[in-house]
């Protein structure tokens, strides 16, 4: 396996037992030592929100002032999202240490979790740093109750100068403190850091999230065509199944020709268009729930389900209506053997979901709730239900007539990986991608921009992942296409392209940057995802002030052809 990046070995030499620390009391030598804080993937946006908790004076970690349990208090430093933190204590000298302590706040309501793990280093040189060893949490982040955690590596006895953690930011995390505590100078009984280096790139991707830019070299974006996405390059979303909105959440043969052909102003289909379509429940279902709620007042059941599926593959609508509109546009285009790629979406069973309801009729209803059930029966029921939907689904493609279709994966919906809901949503994830797997079919994501997970997709089986950069969704600048597509080229990511619903001068700019963005960053090549509103694209078709941006652009975009225009 080739190597690349440093993973660095503790080898520890003993040396006579002339002195042993346990004799000695020991204190804090973190207190009031300067410290340095690195953001693994900084944004300015992010970094300006989290301000509202700043470091004054960059000695809050070590002040010894330590917080209540109430977020408000100006002891905690606030890290919100952009990938993880390294935070490295200068203590001056080498000294004997012997325990590592970060103290962070756990405050559900508000979003604030505390880490699901560290990661403790020690260093002479502040150059060369030997791993000590890892802590996870024991509160988690998906704890309901408000409290303080204390994360201490124990059992060291060790001559360093530098002392470095590094934990993950999944969405907000809040800490107060950070204590080494030691004896000051160096114990004869203490161990010496000798350093290997060891340059093994797969360990460290493992841990990509926290470790940033710097710890390995870019893998690229994923290329569109590639085997990983099962051939699919530009992958254009259809959200459909919306009850308060019949005509937008129905899809008709028609309303998909202009997404798998190009159509003149004369509406002909001149040229094929998108190679792949994403199928996205929106969510709301009759009944009042919704596919995607956790809120157990709002978490869907077995009859929402039941009703998605149906929605799917209605007759002449849908995946119907898609099948012949290929045919349709095959038939003009004079190509009767092209085929559309099709992904369809699996939705979370919730987590705090207690009655969902039976599979089949006359079963047990089925429980996701691990409080009530505990962990492992929570997971192998959300499991039986989603290995019931991938069923379902599959055989409503098969029977539905779809000869100009082909089905080439399932879609994640959740955007970001829910440790705040469920203390296994990892392990679950992983086992709803072997599920997909042994139907021979690819797994497909689009997490938001710094989502939980998203710096570390790989990890949970996903085939693809398209990253989104919320840049028309918020009030960031420019810069967050480019560090969107930063991100994206060192994590082997695909980028999507988002058009927002208004269509004021503010957001025609800003979709006319994202196209941009794939010529100035080279984001065009990869695997593209395009999130649109209800049929925004086909409707663009019959709209003057509208086709251009939103159509002939796009479709230039897509052949690979589209060069960078000027802002109205």
């Amino acid at each position: 396996m080739k190597k690349f990046v440093l993973l660095l070995i503790v080898t520890i030499v003993f040396m006579p037992q002339l002195g042993k620390a346990s004799d000695l009391p020991l204190k804090n030598l973190a207190l009031d030592k300067p410290y340095k804080v690195i953001t693994a993937w900084p944004d300015d946006y992010l970094r300006q929100l989290e301000e509202t908790y700043e470091d004054t004076g960059s000695k809050e970690l070590t002040d010894g002032d330590f917080g209540s349990t109430n977020y408000t208090d100006s002891a905690w430093r606030s890290f919100l999202r952009q990938g993880g933190r390294t935070i490295i204590v200068d203590l001056g000298e080498v000294k004997t240490i012997n325990e590592i302590t970060g103290h962070f706040l756990q405050f559900w309501d508000v979003g604030i979790f505390v880490p699901r793990f560290i990661d403790y280093y020690l260093s002479l040189d502040n150059e060369s740093f030997a791993y000590m060893g890892q802590v996870e949490t024991s509160v988690g982040p998906w704890n309901l109750n408000n409290q303080k955690e204390q994360f201490t590596l124990k059992g060291l006895n060790h001559q360093a100068r530098y002392v470095k953690i590094q934990f993950p930011a999944d969405v907000n995390v809040f800490m107060d403190e950070l204590e080494v505590f030691g004896i000051d100078g160096v114990l004869p009984a203490s161990h010496k850091l000798q350093i290997t280096e060891e340059r093994d790139q797969e360990k460290l991707w493992e841990k990509s999230a926290i470790l940033g830019p710097e710890a390995f070299p870019a893998r690229g974006y994923m290329p569109k065509g590639s085997a990983e996405a099962a051939g699919a390059e530009h992958i254009v979303i259809s959200c459909y199944a919306f009850p308060s909105s019949p005509e937008d959440g129905t899809w008709s043969c028609f309303d998909y020709v202009p997404y798998v052909s190009y159509i003149s102003e004369e509406s002909m289909p001149t040229d094929w268009f998108f190679d792949t379509i994403l199928m996205s429940p929106q969510g709301d279902t009759p009944s009042g729930n919704k596919l995607y709620a956790t809120d157990p007042s709002h978490a869907a059941t077995i009859d929402d389900w039941i009703w998605y599926v149906e929605e799917t593959f209605l007759p002449k609508k849908q995946i119907p209506a898609l099948n012949k509109a290929v045919e349709i546009c095959g038939n003009l285009l004079q190509d009767h053997d092209h085929k559309v790629k099709v992904i369809l979406s699996l939705v979370n069973p919730s987590p705090f979901q207690s009655d969902f309801g039976a599979l089949e009729k006359g079963g047990e209803s089925l429980n996701f709730n691990y409080q009530s059930v505990g962990n492992e029966q929570a997971l192998e029921n959300r499991l039986t239900a989603v290995k019931w939907l991938i069923d379902q689904l599959i055989d409503g493609f098969e029977k539905a007539g779809t000869e100009n279709l082909e089905l080439i994966g399932f879609y994640w919906h959740p955007e970001s990986i829910g440790y705040c809901q469920s203390p296994n949503d990892d392990e679950f994830v992983r086992k709803v991608s072997e599920l997909v797997h042994e139907k021979d079919l690819k797994f497909f994501w689009i997490p938001f921009y710094g989502a939980i997970g998203s710096y570390d997709w790989h990890n949970f089986g996903f085939d693809v992942a398209i990253l989104q950069s919320n840049y028309i969704f918020s009030d960031t600048g420019e810069e967050r296409l480019r560090e969107t597509a930063r991100i994206a080229n060192y994590f082997g990511m695909g980028i999507e392209m988002e058009k927002h619903w208004f269509d004021t001068s503010v957001e025609r700019n800003k979709w006319r940057d994202s196209l941009n963005g794939g010529v100035k960053y080279g984001y065009m090549n990869a695997v593209v995802g395009y999130y649109q509103n209800f049929k925004d694209f086909s409707r663009a078709t019959t709209d003057y002030n509208k086709r251009s941006l939103y159509y002939d652009y796009v479709y230039q975009f897509v052949k690979g052809e589209y060069r960078i225009t000027d802002q109205d």
